[in-house]
């Protein structure tokens, strides 16, 4: 049977990942989680190549959260351990932490996924191929969610962008580090990057959003955070939500 709180990984904190303050950006959060998760999916050989060789499906992430506990500097190494939280029907929990060299933590974080069938892009949900990927569950580190349901109407339009070919993946939906490239750009405005360090940032994922699509990004601003909403085109239909706090 996986231990999986057996096992680490280093990850290393690249200038990339940094804005110019030198601060995490919701998109370098995103992208090394997703490395280091693919590495430890590869490790216990549940990893999306080989899903997608054998049986045609693949992970797919409904909701990301995390917070920073503490700074990261550029070049620091981190350690990173991630261990599944539980399942609820087809939907399994995962939990991420990153620490210092000293033991602290840096990272908090957890995920909400599903897997789904590739030939018609929807949720797996027989019991008998879902139990092959249960694993020994430990605690959950943080208060997470793996759905946000906004009212369009309380959000206001702050902006517009067309999805380019780059922003793609292997799963030929946008890549979720492009998710935090388009909050961030739209909390910055056409200044620089926002004062304060981020300290948590939600996001939930609802639809795909495809190459040559455009996607409006609604926000909406309250003293404890930023909400933006993105919808297909000129619909209500959501595509994405995320919460981003900063202190």
């Amino acid at each position: 049977m996986i231990d999986e709180k057996t096992m680490e990984y280093r990850a290393l904190v690249d200038t990339s990942m940094l804005n110019d303050r030198r601060d995490l950006q919701p998109s370098g959060l995103l992208r090394i989680m997703e490395t280091k998760l693919e590495e430890h999916l590869l490790a216990i050989e549940m990893d999306n190549p080989r899903l997608i060789r054998e049986d045609l499906s693949s992970w797919m992430y409904l909701s990301l959260t995390a917070e920073t506990e503490s700074a990261v500097e550029p070049g620091e190494i981190l350690t990173m351990q991630t261990w599944f939280s539980g399942r609820r029907g087809p939907i399994f929990r995962r939990e991420i932490e990153f620490r210092h060299a000293d033991g602290s933590r840096a990272v908090a974080a957890c995920c909400f996924s599903a897997l789904i069938d590739l030939k018609n892009r929807r949720i797996i949900r027989d019991l008998g191929y879902l139990n092959r990927f249960n694993l020994p569950a430990y605690e959950p580190i943080l208060a997470a969610e793996s759905r946000m349901t906004p009212n369009p109407a309380d959000y206001r339009e702050a902006g517009r962008r067309k999805v380019l070919p780059s922003w793609l993946d292997g799963l030929r939906h946008v890549n979720n580090a492009r998710y935090g490239d388009m909050v961030y750009d739209l909390l910055c405005g056409e200044g620089a990057s926002p004062e304060g360090r981020l300290k948590r940032l939600e996001f939930y994922f609802v639809g795909e959003l495809h190459c040559g699509e455009e996607v409006r990004l609604l926000r909406q601003d309250t003293p404890e955070c930023c909400s933006v909403l993105g919808v297909h085109g000129e619909t209500d239909t959501p595509a994405f939500s995320s919460r981003i706090f900063m202190e």
